[in-house]
């Protein structure tokens, strides 16, 4: 199995080796830097949606580009791209949330999503963020380190290493790359229309 991440960041990447282990421990995850084609910080669940599809529909063609050469085809079971987004929303009383999405896409096009890790921005950050900031950058500043994002990420900063970034991304990189591992769960229940 050959899984193409949208993303040169380790937390991404890292994220997604360990939501496969289990199920492909011999399997080879492989960043690409590609673009979001969105806004460095995505505002709103669609457009961080839309972000997490432009990575995981170029990360597949970059890394297909890369191995399909001299008639070498990837079986269409063996090769994914997954793109992995972090964004943010606000809510109907104001508040910012957190927000991240998943997105996998097979060499037939097939495409499978997950959608979570919400949390409440801290006021600190979310103001910054209104005032045209970037999350990650932001709160690299507050705590005085650099590259949060690459690293715990604010979920890390804010629960004292509770939860870590890696782990926030690792449970919606494994859910929708099991919702395509299960696409057919029909057929195991011999389920007719």
């Amino acid at each position: 199995m050959h899984i193409f991440v949208g993303s040169h960041n380790p937390v991404k990447i890292n994220s997604v080796v360990g939501a496969v282990s289990e199920t492909w421990p011999d399997a080879i995850v492989e960043g690409f830097d590609v673009p979001s084609g969105i806004n460095e910080q995505p505002m709103g669940d669609q457009e961080t949606k839309q972000g997490a599809m432009n990575r995981a529909q170029a990360t597949l063609y970059d890394g297909l580009a890369k191995y399909e050469v001299d008639g070498f085809e990837f079986d269409p079971e063996e090769v994914l791209g997954v793109g992995l987004e972090g964004g943010v929303f606000e809510d109907p009383e104001g508040q910012m949330w957190s927000t991240v999405w998943a997105v996998v896409v097979d060499k037939n096009g097939l495409m499978e999503f997950a959608n979570g890790a919400r949390f409440k921005v801290p006021d600190i950050v979310a103001e910054q963020i209104r005032a045209g900031g970037e999350m990650g950058p932001i709160i690299s500043s507050v705590v005085g380190e650099s590259d949060v994002r690459k690293k715990q990420g604010m979920i890390g900063i804010t629960t004292k290493g509770f939860v870590d970034r890696t782990e926030e991304y690792q449970a919606l990189a494994k859910l929708a790359i099991g919702l395509w591992y299960g696409r057919d769960w029909l057929k195991d229940y011999n389920y007719k229309e």
